[in-house]
């Protein structure tokens, strides 16, 4: 906006200066500073800010495919949740200027976050973000499924890739050991793990009500926040599905679950599966079906 008074003291001055201009000079003059005038004024195209590139492996260069892609603003809260394709594409619109992180995570990658930077109004940016394999440990506290069996199994056990499902992550590996050193139940693990659990009538894990998007990235406190205040209010809260091994369990049965035995973590927008390390990764049709 600074450039308009800019703008209109040069075209006054202009005018002035030349006395001698004809009427057809003044008319152009005219629809010329119109013009500048108006461009100044055009209001920016806030949908107009598109973030685009690709998810690599580190090691080879290679795409990583289905990433989860999560948008954080400067104080690191989740704006936006996106997925890389097959070919590690991803392109997200962002909602307005201002200043972001990129988060990226994957199964059998240790995840990465790009330093702080800047968009403008308008204008297509292009971040590409490398993930380096994470490595198979030989502490057996730290041997996991591998990637390729555990998306296998539930996409046999869903019917549908498990990333084609709505809030779908998996936690495994070191990070979900680093978790449990910090974590004092399983409650406040799967907090750790930004998956919300409440306390109140009952318990209520994996979900923050109709509609609503499992966040893959919030802090601590704003998960308790979110989940407590649910459920307090019972008109919204909708409880999600706690499963161990495939088996249905009641909510409330959630601290009778060894915390050392958890190996793999898996969130849906309406449900958290445990996996213990001595689980069968072989599919079994109709299992899940079952109640512990």
């Amino acid at each position: 906006m600074a450039s308009v008074p800019y703008l209109v003291s040069m075209g006054s001055g202009f005018r002035g200066a030349r006395t001698g201009m004809s009427t057809a000079e003044r008319a152009a003059l005219c629809v010329a500073t119109g013009i500048l005038l108006a461009l100044s004024l055009e209001t920016p195209d806030l949908s107009a800010q598109t973030l685009s590139g690709r998810i690599l492996d580190a090691a080879n260069d290679g795409p990583v495919g289905l990433a989860a892609v999560i948008v954080l603003d400067a104080q690191r809260t989740p704006l936006i949740t996106s997925a890389a394709d097959a070919e590690g594409r991803y392109r997200i619109e962002l909602p307005a200027p201002g200043v972001y992180y990129l988060f990226v995570e994957r199964l059998g990658y240790f995840e990465n976050e790009t330093p702080l930077f800047s968009v403008r109004s308008t204008g297509s940016y292009g971040i590409d973000v490398e993930l380096r394999p994470e490595p198979i440990r030989l502490d057996p506290l730290e041997v996991t499924v591998s990637n390729e069996t555990l998306e296998d199994f539930l996409t046999l056990d869903l019917g549908q890739h498990p990333a084609s499902v709505p809030g779908y992550r998996s936690i495994q590996g070191l990070r979900l050991e680093q978790a449990k050193r910090m974590a004092e139940d399983n409650t406040d693990l799967l907090r750790k793990l930004y998956i919300p659990v409440s306390h109140g009538s009952s318990v209520c894990v994996g979900t923050f009500g109709s509609g609503a998007e499992l966040p893959a990235r919030m802090g601590y406190e704003r998960v308790m926040e979110a989940t407590e205040d649910r459920e307090r209010d019972p008109r919204t809260r909708q409880c999600g599905a706690l499963y161990l091994n495939g088996h249905r369990c009641r909510n409330e049965l959630i601290e009778e679950i060894h915390m050392d035995r958890i190996a793999v973590v898996v969130a849906f927008r309406d449900a958290v599966h445990l996996y213990t390390r001595d689980f069968d990764w072989t599919y079994r049709p109709g299992f899940s079906g079952a109640v512990c």
